[in-house]
């Protein structure tokens, strides 16, 4: 057995976002990912304002702006008019927009700001059944090699996504429920008259389709505009009848929509974030920012030594967001007549009211929250900043 330091299982951007808070901090955590390389595919496609001031400090927000492109707001459609809009200019905060940037990009931003940090991230490490996993007892099995290595960490951050191998070791349940009808995904580039700086919502006679440009950073001049079309149909490209589709998909998927979230956010020695924790639709772009979340509440815990309250501070919050995600869900795919119904009529006029606007701007750029733990370390650092001695002025 080899004693270890702090452990992080899941090298995606939560568990990659944990170890740059932590390592911040001074603390040098062991990061494992059975994937032998980094995810290819435009996953996440939008960093929200939360995320750009999480990731401030590091310096790593200054990188995503230079590689991302500002979404201003989201537009819905219906009968190919426009019968609402959501402008993210009108938040009150210092990053007024989300950012469109593909997650492959985010985590290799996030992996090389690592590997300067001299933290390596240790590939084709899977976690398997680990029976004390409780107590910070970590079985891994290298894939390549199949050798066995153990870990005995002080503690163990979960970050292993939806189907946990270590929420399964520890027992805990994670309840919610699943929708019956698949949805759909396409990444595409189109010929559209869709504004390339804001996220579309096409409301239809039998559901909706969600579409946002995607960028990685990389693109060309003159290139044209790749999309993110998804929606709860079998044949989502089948209903752009505005868009005209160039060239052949990029990467299409199709999937089943959950709403879950772990019973705790900890238990032993074990904690969880992203995936692991919580599941939502991705209406809304919370799922990887909410988990970078976690994960920034969590080094702020392991900091002052009170990881013990990351549940209380966590489930919460995690639990709301997942909730109102699921009613933005449902009020959106209108698969029944009566939601349809309310969905077409009620959405152009109860968007005239400021408070609907405001929670609905809140909610889908992660603000619809506060963060104590963000207010009360401003508070701490402003309160040092003025005792610092001052140089005695001269006359």
């Amino acid at each position: 057995m080899t004693l270890s330091t702090p452990l992080i299982i899941g090298a995606g951007p939560v568990g990659m976002a944990a170890a740059t808070f932590l390592s911040q901090d001074g603390i040098v955590p062991r990061i494992v990912d059975k994937r032998a390389e980094r995810s290819k595919f435009s996953k996440a496609l939008a960093i929200n304002p939360r995320t750009l001031e999480l990731l401030e400090e590091s310096g790593i927000t200054d990188q995503l702006l230079g590689l991302g492109r500002k979404i201003h707001g989201t537009t819905f459609h219906r009968n190919d008019k426009i019968i609402a809009e959501i402008d993210f200019n009108d938040l009150e905060h210092r990053f007024p927009f989300m950012l469109a940037l593909s997650q492959a990009t985010t985590e290799r931003v996030l992996s090389e700001h690592l590997a300067r940090k001299g933290i390596e991230i240790e590939r084709q490490l899977e976690l398997v059944e680990s029976p004390a996993l409780i107590q910070g007892k970590a079985n891994l099995v290298h894939s390549e090699t199949q050798s066995h290595l153990q870990i005995d960490a002080p503690w163990i951050l979960a970050a292993d996504g939806a189907h946990s191998v270590a929420r399964k070791s520890v027992h805990v349940p994670f309840a919610g429920d699943t929708y019956e009808r698949a949805w759909v995904l396409d990444d595409i580039p189109l010929a559209s008259d869709f504004a390339p700086d804001r996220a579309h919502i096409k409301l239809l006679d039998d559901g909706f389709l969600f579409l946002l440009p995607i960028y990685t950073g990389e693109e060309k001049p003159g290139e044209p505009t790749v999309w993110r079309v998804m929606g709860n149909y079998p044949e989502p490209l089948a209903q752009l009848t505005e868009s005209n589709l160039i060239g052949e998909s990029l990467w299409n998927s199709s999937f089943h929509i959950a709403h879950r979230v772990v019973e705790s956010m900890s238990v032993g020695q074990v904690y969880f974030a992203g995936d692991a924790a919580h599941l939502h639709s991705p209406v809304g772009a919370r799922g990887m920012n909410l988990g970078i979340e976690d994960a920034w509440v969590f080094a702020e815990l392991a900091k002052r030594d009170e990881l013990k309250l990351y549940d209380q501070q966590r489930w919460p919050v995690d639990n709301a967001v997942v909730q109102r995600i699921r009613t933005i869900t449902d009020f959106a795919k209108g698969e029944s007549w009566m939601r349809r119904t309310i969905r077409n009529v009620m959405l152009p006029r109860v968007m005239r009211w400021k408070s609907i606007r405001e929670n609905m701007l809140k909610t889908l750029t992660g603000l619809d929250h506060p963060l104590p733990l963000m207010q009360k370390k401003a508070a701490s650092e402003s309160a040092a900043a003025d005792e610092k001695p001052r140089k005695r002025r001269r006359d």
